[in-house]
């Protein structure tokens, strides 16, 4: 019995070392900012394992033309956007939670892209 207490202090002790090893080597340094030279107004949205660049390129309230883009720079997909009225204030690129693809945007609630002004809903 005492050497099963033993066996079992032994393996506790190592799963220690092993996870402070872990931890030792491990890099918590903060990821380097997402930037666009060719587009500095675009905002990345995602996360380590991808997302895209939003840009608001014309301003019209309560219309926004809005550019999506993929980390390459690529155009994703653009179109126009209905937000608010004449008195909200301004959609910018920090407003955008996600992109998923097929026009839709996400915001505080669910928009699709519009390639003409006046089907912007």
């Amino acid at each position: 019995m005492i050497w099963l207490k033993r066996f079992l202090m032994a393996v506790g002790a190592l799963s220690l070392l092993i996870a402070f090893g872990v931890m030792f080597f491990m890099d918590f340094s903060e990821d380097k900012p997402h930037v666009l030279s060719e587009y500095p107004n675009a905002h990345w949205r995602g996360g380590a394992d991808g997302g895209q660049y939003i840009e608001v390129t014309k301003s019209e309230p309560p219309y926004y033309f809005v550019q999506v883009r993929h980390e390459s720079g690529e155009l994703w997909d653009e179109g126009w956007l209905k937000f608010g009225d004449e008195n909200s204030e301004p959609l910018t690129s920090n407003s955008v939670i996600a992109f998923s693809g097929e026009g839709v945007i996400y915001l505080q609630q669910r928009k699709v892209l519009s390639s003409e002004k006046a089907k912007a809903k």
